[in-house]
C-alpha cells in the first residue's frame, strides 16, 4: 500500500494521470455533444419538413377555396407561393431541389380534390 500512495505522490505521475484524464473527458464530451447535435439536427430537419408540408397542404386549400376552377397550374403557384412566405427557414433547412414543392403542391391538390369526391387525372 505504501508503494501506491509513493508512487501516485510522485508529481510526474500525477500530471501524466491528469492528461490521460483530460484525454478521456474530451473525447467524453466530443462524443456526447456529436449525438446531441445529431439527434437535434434530425428533429429540426423533421419539424422543418412538418412545416413545410403544412404550409404547401393550406396553400393548395385556401386556392381550392378561391376557385377551384382556377386550374392546376394556379393552384399550384399559389401553395407555392403560400409556403415561400409562410416558412422560409422550413425551405432554407430543407433545400428543396427543383420540383419538389410543385410535386408537393400537387400531392396535396390531389388529395384535397379527392375529398371533393373529383378525380384529378394524373
Amino acid at each position: 500500500m505504501d508503494i501506491l500512495t509513493s508512487l501516485f505522490a510522485e508529481a510526474g505521475l500525477q500530471e501524466a494521470l491528469m492528461g490521460v484524464f483530460g484525454i478521456l473527458l474530451t473525447i467524453i464530451i466530443n462524443r456526447a455533444a456529436g449525438a446531441f447535435q445529431a439527434a437535434t439536427g434530425i428533429a429540426i430537419e423533421q419539424e422543418a419538413r412538418e412545416a413545410l408540408h403544412s404550409a404547401i397542404r393550406s396553400g393548395v386549400e385556401a386556392a381550392i377555396e378561391g376557385g377551384p376552377e382556377a386550374g392546376l397550374d394556379e393552384i399550384k403557384a399559389h401553395a407555392v407561393y403560400h409556403a415561400q412566405q409562410s416558412v422560409p427557414d422550413a425551405i432554407a433547412i430543407l433545400v428543396p431541389g427543383d420540383g419538389v414543392l410543385d410535386r408537393l403542391a400537387v400531392r396535396y391538390y390531389r388529395e384535397a380534390m379527392e375529398r371533393f369526391g373529383v378525380q384529378v387525372p394524373a
